[in-house]
């Protein structure tokens, strides 16, 4: 980690609000926890420059304009726009002078923050636009509310709220078909098609050639929209079958293994335990006395 260092001009109105939070060791280890929260109306000489702060930051814009620049790129904020950055890294922004910037913000840390971080950032940009309907800048409502009331209640409400805001950014940066389903047609026939024939040998040039698309596009549209490579998705669908089989039948880990469509038992055990953290058996063992 290198210096912390900061420079602004806090530069708001009388009615602006920013509230810091002092998290207690038990949000530390647990919890996603505020550091500080506010609603700020902006005056002319507002700005934030900083780095190597241990810290994440949300910002939404209200009203106005306002001014990004992170990661080496300047960037607009107009209404509706979020960013989502590591204060670690050097960031900058500002008001606009001629149009005064109103923001609802939070600095947060703890429990998988930079998990989300990397996630988010898989976007390619720290700035996102989203819909006036957009459940963003309530949640951030409710955590300036959650965090003027110190009680036993705040840390994990906090925590809550801040799971929803981080959900939220991650869904919206997904694509989505323009009539609402999540899935385009030509994903949705292939996952299907891998979910009636996980158990037979496939390879990628096969799928490609069967739904007339390149291997490379074809890679490229399933991980994008299911998350995993189409070989990840088979392997998925294998051991979530075989876990099935383990619990609810009698068949040997031999048999369950040649009906997910692997021959080599060994190898089988050894793919289950990497994915499980346990063996067939002791997965079995565990869940059969469960249920």
């Amino acid at each position: 980690m290198g210096t912390y260092m900061e420079k602004a001009a806090h530069d708001w109105t009388d009615d602006s609000v920013r509230i810091i939070a002092t998290p207690s060791m038990a949000a530390k280890s647990t919890y996603y926890y505020v550091q500080e929260v506010g609603h700020f109306r902006t005056l002319p000489t507002y700005f934030t420059e900083r780095q190597h702060l241990n810290s994440f930051l949300i910002v939404y814009t209200l009203a106005g304009k306002g001014y990004l620049h992170y990661q080496g790129t300047t960037h607009e904020l107009l209404p509706h726009h979020v960013f989502f950055i590591d204060c670690q890294e050097y960031q900058h922004y500002r008001t606009d002078k001629a149009d005064l910037w109103e923001i609802a913000w939070v600095h947060f840390n703890g429990s998988s923050s930079r998990g989300y971080y990397e996630q988010f950032a898989k976007n390619g940009c720290p700035v996102i636009s989203v819909g006036e309907n957009s459940p963003i800048p309530g949640i951030l409502a409710q955590l300036l509310l959650t965090n003027r009331q110190n009680d036993v209640r705040t840390e994990p409400l906090s925590s809550k709220h801040l799971v929803d805001l981080l959900t939220e950014l991650l869904l919206v940066t997904n694509p989505r078909e323009a009539a609402g389903s999540f899935l385009p047609a030509h994903i949705q026939r292939i996952v299907s098609e891998l979910d009636k024939r996980f158990a037979e040998k496939m390879s990628l040039d096969q799928l490609a050639s069967e739904h007339a698309m390149s291997k490379y596009h074809l890679l490229r549209e399933y991980k994008k929209y299911t998350g995993y490579t189409p070989n990840e998705y088979l392997i998925h669908r294998r051991i979530t079958y075989a876990k099935e089989l383990l619990t609810y039948s009698e068949w040997t880990v031999a048999q369950i293994a040649n009906q997910i469509g692997m021959d080599n038992v060994s190898h089988f055990i050894n793919l289950f335990k990497q994915r499980v953290e346990m063996t067939p058996l002791a997965y079995r063992k565990k869940w059969q006395r469960i249920t």
